[in-house]
């Protein structure tokens, strides 16, 4: 008895400790690793589409989420390769998506079904074997699709594309070693679970409990009642049941228990608090959360913009068209002028927006943030600048993107008013998109924000003759 209370403390305290390296280490860090893949995939997504080698899905835009859903993983023949590979990848980019911002990363909000989802949809595409002999047709599909944009696309295209597969290549890998354990770490926390909360009962009978069979028999009896509906897994009651009363107990325990310990690699030491450039850099990083939101809006303004400026094409204007292009020369500029309201002041004033210009501008935008978000060249050159020019830097993008905002938004009753009544139902309303976008600008300030406050804190520190340093 004293032996099997000695087993029950040790097991309880290294699952306590491996429930808290979960929650504050490792799936957080899962979380980080989804957020980089899904910068990525939309890199590698928009390069395909741009080059014409796979199809957008038409309906992305318009599907209501409230699970994952993995995309079906079925062969498909060349002719529809096109539009079946470019649906897939579109709905695998949409669910890590969903995974970001809808699931949380810890042990109690992260239940087997869940976890069976997210190992089901990391196999989607295997990003650590792309190779077109893959027998997964999707991987093999998407190993296609690089192929052929690597025989004509330009250097800068292809060193995105590279870039985003070889960091896809190793969140795959670190997402998967990370599920796998959490899937072990899972068996072991529903045991521990079903110990204390029924066999630790007071209306567990004990004595009713003297061999396996007969201690799973009174903990089936009892489970629904102090479990609830969570569900009965008949062999992992078995297993717990051969650890306290089988001919092999000592060694499955110990088994147990070692499969529970943290390694000295997991238990990493508490680092210091971080330096100011590093609170800085935070506020740099958070401009990488724009990006996904900058993406949606560009594909909503261009198609909004298209039906504001609407044309019927005659035979004279695609004549027109075709003469402009043999010449090459570029399209008139679309202009229109809307009122916007001035944030500071409250007037409303009268603004020209250039349609190709605004465009541009916010792909370059989307760009640089995407490049942030993925710690690439973007990133690294902006982290060996002094801080000085990274807070200028920031407090411009800020201030950019503020402007930005005001205008979108005013864009989007200004489009619901002035398209064509026949083409308004198409009209894609942009106020979820700009409320993401609101939230963004919001969080890069915040951060802005604590460097500011601490960098303030440290000066009047040195003031009063205290050497405040961070």
């Amino acid at each position: 008895m004293e032996e099997t209370q000695n087993f029950i403390e040790r097991l309880e305290s290294a699952i306590l400790k491996k429930k808290e390296w979960f929650d504050s280490v490792q799936l957080p860090a899962a979380l980080e690793q989804y957020r980089l893949m899904l910068v990525c995939v939309k890199t590698v997504n928009e390069n395909l589409v741009k080059r014409s080698i796979i199809t957008p899905d038409p309906y992305k835009w318009d599907k209501r989420i409230s699970e994952v859903v993995v995309p079906p993983a079925d062969a498909f023949t060349d002719q529809d390769f096109s539009q079946v590979l470019g649906e897939r990848l579109s709905s695998y980019e949409t669910m890590i998506d969903f995974v970001c911002n809808y699931y949380r990363f810890n042990v109690d909000s992260l239940p087997v079904t869940k976890v069976k989802l997210l190992v089901d949809l990391n196999k989607c595409f295997q990003w650590d074997n792309l190779t077109t002999a893959n027998g997964n047709p999707n991987t093999q599909g998407l190993a296609t699709a690089i192929q052929r944009v690597k025989t004509n696309a330009p250097n800068m295209t292809l060193s995105m594309i590279n870039d985003s597969v070889d960091k896809c290549s190793k969140a795959y890998g670190f997402i998967a070693k990370t599920l796998s354990e959490f899937a072990g770490f899972q068996r072991e926390y529903y045991k521990w679970s079903v110990r204390k909360e029924v066999i630790g009962s007071s209306d567990f009978d004990k004595s009713k409990a003297s061999s396996k069979e007969s201690e799973c028999a009174e903990i089936k009896r009892l489970f629904q009642k102090i479990m609830g509906k969570k569900p009965f897994y008949a062999d992992l009651i078995s297993e717990i049941a051969e650890e306290d009363l089988g001919d092999d107990k000592t060694r499955l325990q110990e088994m147990v228990l070692a499969k529970l310990a943290l390694k000295q690699t997991d238990a990493k030491p508490k680092p210091k608090g971080p330096t100011s450039k590093e609170i800085l850099m935070g506020s740099v990083q958070a401009l990488g959360g724009i990006a996904p939101v900058l993406t949606q809006l560009d594909v909503k303004l261009t198609e909004n913009f298209d039906l504001l400026f609407f044309v019927k094409k005659t035979f004279f204007r695609k004549i027109m068209q075709a003469l402009r292009k043999a010449m090459g020369l570029s399209e008139k500029e679309r202009t229109c002028t809307i009122p916007v309201v001035d944030q500071k002041t409250g007037v409303k004033v009268m603004q020209k927006i250039k349609v190709n210009e605004m465009l541009t501008d916010l792909d370059n935008k989307k760009r640089i943030y995407s490049g942030i978000a993925a710690k690439g060249i973007e990133y690294a050159k902006i982290e060996g600048a002094s801080e000085t020019a990274i807070l200028t830097f920031v407090n411009k993008q800020i201030s950019e993107n503020q402007a930005l905002f005001t205008t979108i938004n005013a864009l989007d009753d200004y489009f619901k008013a002035n398209v064509e009544v026949l083409l308004r139902p198409k009209v894609k309303g942009l106020k979820i998109d700009l409320s993401s976008y609101r939230n963004a600008i919001i969080n890069v300030n915040k951060k802005r924000g604590e460097y500011v406050s601490i960098k303030e804190e440290v000066s009047q520190m040195r003031q009063l003759g205290i050497n405040g340093k961070i």
